[in-house]
């Protein structure tokens, strides 16, 4: 999702039990599958009910004096097409920069001791300003995320998803695994991978001559519920 960087990290990229970066799936982009296919169940993304968020971490020699960041999606849009054969399944989701909120206090208690400190009102506003201005996100640039699904791969309970996504005006597939749930009148697509801003053209914020900076690799996590149109 975003891809953010805030003023703050910790190393998440190289710890034991890491979740591997999302990989690049081709060199070459290849033309989107059409959507729907025909048949398809239609599910429509109920974005309040949803909850996706991008984990930054702090990094740096003066990486104490930073915080890491949690980052929610809000105002998520889009729709889920399950077709009569799954592998042709796919999806086309969007949520906009200037949205985005920056360490809600429900979500860094969920994310452990790396989070437990809250990070002031000031600091907030000042990581939000910067996450969004021209230097990193450029919202006003670049006032959308979109990704769309490319191609599917496994079983219908756990496949791997090769996301097409478009960020900061660059594209790049990455592949996602998921696990999906559902699939009467309600859909939850949930999972977890890392990506590396700088492959959508960012520069990692860093300030102090890279005494504190955000490291390049950001871990997503996503729970996506969707319900029958």
């Amino acid at each position: 999702v975003s891809m953010l960087l805030l003023a703050g990290c910790q190393p998440a990229a190289h710890r034991e039990g890491q979740v591997p970066a999302a990989e690049s799936a081709v060199t070459a982009l290849t033309p989107l599958p059409p959507l729907p296919v025909a048949g398809s169940a239609h599910y429509v993304v109920d974005g309040e009910a949803s909850d996706v968020r991008i984990l930054a971490f702090r990094g740096g020699p003066l990486a104490k004096v930073g915080h890491n960041h949690v980052v929610r999606i809000h105002d998520l849009s889009g729709d889920i097409y399950l077709a009569p054969e799954f592998l042709k399944s796919g999806f086309a989701l969007k949520f906009p920069v200037a949205k985005l909120q920056v360490d809600p206090a429900d979500a860094r208690a969920d994310e452990g001791a790396e989070f437990a400190v809250m990070p002031s009102p000031q600091a907030i506003d000042g990581t939000y300003k910067n996450m969004t201005g021209p230097a990193l996100l450029d919202a006003q640039q670049y006032p959308e995320i979109t990704l769309h699904s490319v191609a599917l791969i496994g079983p219908a309970w756990g496949p791997e998803a090769t996301v097409r996504v478009k960020l900061h005006g660059v594209e790049r597939d990455l592949l996602v695994p998921l696990a999906i749930n559902g699939g009467g009148d309600n859909l939850t697509v949930t999972g977890m991978f890392t990506m590396k801003t700088s492959e959508f053209g960012i520069t990692p914020f860093s300030v102090l001559g890279g005494g504190l900076q955000v490291l390049d690799e950001v871990k997503v996590r996503f729970n996506i519920v969707a319900h029958k149109n």
